[in-house]
């Protein structure tokens, strides 16, 4: 079964932080736990835990494009050993090339997402 990929509570707080004021159908609670907000054991108790509502990867790279006109590329890579390798390229509205994420061996495609929104929150909002 596939799985969203939300982001993680760093990254929703800085989008939160940074004016991200969209519908999401997950938060996180106080002990930044991710429980869906259609869950449908979630009590009325544990809804006033809920701290940060979490977009999911795509809601957020949407949200850059829109409203921010900043786009991120995630590139994949194999290794002579067939082990795939992802990295980010953040362009601007102009598509210049604004960073170029690092290639790290042990990344998996949303470690990629998570470092490039984290970066653009961080250094260019």
């Amino acid at each position: 079964m596939i799985k969203e990929a939300y982001c993680s509570f760093e990254v929703a707080k800085l989008l939160k932080e940074k004016g991200f004021d969209e519908v999401c159908h997950a938060m996180y609670n106080r002990n930044k736990y991710l429980i869906p907000t259609n869950f449908p054991r979630v009590t009325k108790s544990e809804k006033r835990e809920f701290v940060l509502d979490v977009p999911t990867h795509q809601m957020a790279l949407a949200w850059l494009r829109e409203v921010h006109h900043i786009f991120i590329e995630i590139s994949t890579s194999i290794d002579l050993n067939g082990k795939y390798h992802f990295s980010y390229t953040i362009l601007d509205k102009e598509c210049k090339y604004v960073k170029l994420g690092c290639t790290n061996f042990n990344w998996k495609y949303e470690d990629a997402i998570e470092a490039a929104l984290e970066y653009v929150l961080t250094n260019l909002i």
